[in-house]
């Protein structure tokens, strides 16, 4: 499921749980709102899984760089390919 796909499912079940209608403009403001604040929080996600390498290897920093660069790397693939499913 795309973070779009996951945006969308949320809107409709806020929906649901408030019993409110949104027109398909409302639908797609609030669906991008929740899909930027998915995507915050993967980014943040994985600011944190870099210090937490840099924590973990601070006896080996070129081990640690190189992880936290592949945690980079495949974060910012994992956002650019769920970003052009929308």
């Amino acid at each position: 499921m795309t973070i779009r796909e996951r945006a969308e499912k949320a809107v409709r079940e806020a929906c649901e749980a408030i019993s409110a209608t949104l027109d398909e403009e409302q639908t797609k403001k609030v669906s991008d709102v929740i899909e930027r604040a998915l995507i915050d929080v993967m980014r943040e996600a994985a600011k944190q899984h870099s210090v937490a390498v840099h924590d973990c290897c601070s006896p080996d920093l070129d081990t640690a760089h190189k992880i936290a660069d592949e945690i980079r790397r495949r974060n910012d693939a994992l956002i650019g390919n769920l970003q052009g499913l929308r």
